[in-house]
């Protein structure tokens, strides 16, 4: 699997990932799955973007924390993880179809009422950190998808764009830290996974740097509705992936 074609595939595939998630926060997974899981088993994928995103997300805090100081980030990693667990717990009892289809519903409803003005009423950062920990924390246990949530909450606030990208790095680095704990206690985690990561991190680094220069160029509104855009995509992959489940 180490073959050097498989490390320019990849690292093609990370650049442009993260290019999206430089830019917007999060969507890295939605872009480089389909493409991954031509190079590497169905079983590893999750594996290497639970990888990617925690290395992504430790370089852009290293970066932003100054943007994040003062935060209740503790709050926020506590309620990920009891968000993960219901979560996972959730998911044993309940058909993940349902819960893609659910959640897909619930994700175009929502942007398309945050487009018209809608709010959420959510007057301080103790309740976004919160809010975002569980519903977040719920959908990543359930279905392996961080980010759409954390975004709806941040863009219901008017959240600035470099704060709204500095959080949202920092809830998936707390989501896949779980999550990467417990592959790593099922025996799901590989040697050759780790260092096709590594090998990756360069065309990581590269697609960070232009997703920055993008987002710098760009306005608060503009920003905003490319979120918008992002969430809908993966709103109506997450509802096409529970109905074609529910269909095979």
């Amino acid at each position: 699997m180490l073959t050097p074609l498989n490390i320019i595939s990849l690292s093609l595939i990370i650049f442009i990932a993260s290019i999206v998630r430089g830019f917007t926060g999060f969507g890295l997974a939605l872009v480089a799955v389909p493409l991954i899981q031509f190079f590497i088993p169905v079983s590893d994928t999750a594996v290497f973007i639970a990888m990617i995103n925690a290395i992504f997300s430790i370089l852009y805090f290293r970066r932003s924390r100054e943007i994040v100081r003062g935060q209740p980030l503790g709050r926020m990693a506590v309620w990920t993880g009891a968000g993960v667990a219901a979560g996972t717990l959730i998911l044993k009892y309940v058909n993940p179809a349902y819960i893609q289809l659910t959640w897909g519903v619930l994700i175009i409803f929502i942007v398309m009422a945050l487009a018209r003005g809608m709010n959420f009423g959510i007057k301080t950062d103790t309740s976004a950190m919160t809010l975002s920990g569980i519903f977040g924390g719920v959908l990543a246990g359930a279905t392996g998808i961080t980010g759409p949530p954390v975004a709806i909450i941040l863009a219901s606030i008017k959240t600035p764009k470099e704060k709204f990208n500095a959080l949202i790095s920092i809830f998936i680095l707390f989501a896949v830290t779980y999550a990467l704990l417990f592959y790593l206690i099922s025996g799901l985690v590989r040697t050759e996974i780790f260092f096709l990561a590594l090998s990756s991190i360069p065309a990581l680094l590269a697609g960070l740097y232009t997703g920055d220069r993008l987002v710098a160029r760009i306005s608060q509104k503009t920003f905003t509705n490319i979120v918008y855009i992002v969430l809908i995509m993966m709103g109506i992959i997450t509802l096409f992936k529970g109905a074609k489940a529910l269909a095979g």
